[in-house]
């Protein structure tokens, strides 16, 4: 079982990542939408690029983790994963809500999961 939740956290990481560099890289293209403005950012995409980035960053290195079976691995993994879904709640409202909601899908599963299964198969 450590092995899906592994790959749960790097397909998890890997959607958030690659959000995030897109963020970075579509900055000045991106005009505000009529449906909404970027919450605490207006239409600046870099701020939300490298905390996109780093979240994924953190999930991939967490996947990698629970994949040697680290025993810190599955509390740190529910803990981005949680706020995989905090950041990603904030872009509901905006133009980008489908990408969004994807994230919080795939960090919830993550999420359920690492709180139903981590712990046994880690510790085993």
């Amino acid at each position: 079982m450590d092995r899906h939740l592994g790959i749960l956290l790097l397909l998890a990481g890997a959607s958030i990542l690659i959000n995030g560099l897109w963020a970075l890289h579509a900055d000045q293209a991106v005009q505000t939408s009529a449906r909404g403005q970027l919450l605490f950012s207006e239409n600046n995409l870099d701020t939300w690029g490298w905390i996109y980035t780093g979240t994924g960053a953190a999930l991939i290195g967490v996947g990698l983790a629970v994949f040697w079976r680290a025993p810190w691995a599955v509390s740190l993994g529910m803990v981005a994963a949680g706020a995989a879904i905090l950041v990603a709640c904030l872009w509901l409202f905006t133009a980008y809500w489908p990408d969004a909601l994807v994230s919080i899908l795939l960090n919830g599963v993550v999420l359920y999961g690492l709180g139903a299964y981590g712990f046994e198969t880690v510790g085993a």
